[in-house]
């Protein structure tokens, strides 16, 4: 039987987000979680108990190689403004999923995304070691044609350990 879409048009915080899982139905086990929020991605995902995804997929701040284990600072009122201070390092990301259950086994050749396993459906499936310095890949933007303009411009916004 098919499952209905829900689409819901709100502005993401650590604050409203097991809410919001919970008000559209959504408690317990669930197949795939995307982050991609362009700032406060590491610490919504932190916050995150009413689902248990069996697969996370985060956007992570390319500009940090590992071992860099930095996130921006939270604030509930973020906005990207098209700079290179959003979200966390995939270093960051990494020892928060350890900290969640969660294992990285991969991330896209861009650059952009990282791939998470729920520990207990790890099994043999992916190739250790799962860390950031396995895992890395450098920004590619030029791989992504939405992405070939943009780039992220340097930006001193406030950084903090992950």
């Amino acid at each position: 039987m098919p499952i209905a879409l829900t689409v819901v048009n709100q502005f993401i915080t650590v604050e409203n987000i097991n809410d919001l899982f919970v008000q559209n139905g959504f408690e317990g086990e669930i197949d795939l979680l995307c982050i991609d929020i362009d700032g406060n991605d590491y610490h919504v995902w932190n916050a995150i108990e009413s689902v248990s995804p069996r697969v996370v997929v985060i956007e992570y701040n390319d500009k940090f190689h590992p071992p860099v284990n930095w996130t921006i600072a939270y604030n509930p009122a973020h906005e990207w403004r098209g700079t290179d201070y959003f979200g966390a390092s995939l270093k960051a990301l990494e020892i928060l999923g350890l900290k969640k259950g969660y294992r990285l086994v991969g991330s896209n050749l861009a650059g952009v995304n990282a791939f998470f396993v729920r520990e207990d459906l790890v099994g043999d499936r992916f190739a250790a070691p799962f860390t950031a310095e396995n895992d890395y890949h450098p920004p590619r933007y030029y791989l992504l044609p939405f992405y070939s303009q943009l780039g992220h411009q340097p930006d001193s916004g406030e950084w903090v350990e992950g």
